[in-house]
């Protein structure tokens, strides 16, 4: 869940905003919903909000203001404005701020959807492209793709197989509760299963199947970690739907049983 902060010093949008915008849908959560600036700053101390929605005139410190602290302290909070002026000046200091949307009072609820929606898309975007490149940072330090010296001439070639890689268990990383396929990621990727499988093994010395099965099962591990969940959870989590499979895989991985890796923590 994204998180959201509210900014309104007029009650009756600010609880018109909470209350009739789906957030849940949205996959955000209204971690504040407060009627002055300074309150939002104190909220922005102690939460890393990922959306700022506030008034843009409002007593003492205005949004756009409360909109520029935001970005001081959360380089990446993405803001929406709402208000009742048309005044261009407004308009255009939104717009220096980068600002996702300007809504005008009285509100569309669908309006602030829409703008919601882009938001939302936008995150979605960069954590996905943040997640890729950790996997990618991860196989260059674990040496699972191959990178020829710089004077081998190859080095363009091959940076952009392992880019492709590195988006293809991105994709797979994903998708650990599903069956996955080859043919399935191939097709995904719009290439034929015989040639991805050639080009996967050439650069992580894997075959498809055994890099699905490390990333399964460190995963695992991952969420053994948590008491909360049972095992027979985890095994779904991570595409084991049969239980003595999931153990007989684990044991073969790291010598141990899932049950005496979680008591051994």
């Amino acid at each position: 869940m994204y998180k959201v902060l509210i900014a309104d010093d007029e009650t009756l949008d600010l609880e018109g905003m909470k209350r009739f915008i789906p957030w849940q849908s949205l996959g955000m959560e209204v971690v504040g919903a407060v009627t002055n600036g300074f309150a939002a700053c104190e909220v922005i101390e102690n939460e890393a909000i990922d959306v700022l929605v506030t008034d843009v005139h409002m007593p003492n410190m205005s949004g756009l203001e409360l909109a520029r602290r935001a970005k001081a302290r959360i380089g990446d909070v993405r803001v929406v404005f709402v208000s009742g002026y048309r005044d261009f000046q407004y308009v255009k200091e939104a717009l220096s701020l980068k600002a996702y949307s300007y809504v005008l009072k009285p509100m569309d609820d669908q309006e602030l959807i829409e703008a919601l929606h882009r938001v939302r898309g936008d995150l979605d975007e960069t954590r996905k492209r943040a997640e890729t490149e950790r996997e990618w940072n991860r196989l260059l330090a674990d040496g699972l793709v191959r990178m020829p010296p710089p004077d081998s001439g190859q080095e363009r070639s091959c940076g952009r197989n392992g880019k492709l890689i590195a988006r293809i268990v991105g994709y797979m990383a994903e998708r650990l509760d599903q069956p996955l396929t080859l043919k399935e990621v191939a097709d995904e990727f719009a290439f034929s299963p015989n040639y991805l499988g050639q080009l996967f093994k050439e650069s992580t010395g894997r075959t498809f199947h055994e890099y699905l099965v490390s990333l399964r099962m460190e995963r695992a591990c991952e969420l053994l970690r948590d008491p909360r969940l049972r095992i027979y959870e985890v095994a779904h989590r991570v595409g084991y739907r049969y239980m003595p499979y999931f153990s007989r895989q684990f044991k073969e991985t790291y010598r141990m049983t899932p049950v005496e890796f979680r008591n051994a923590l």
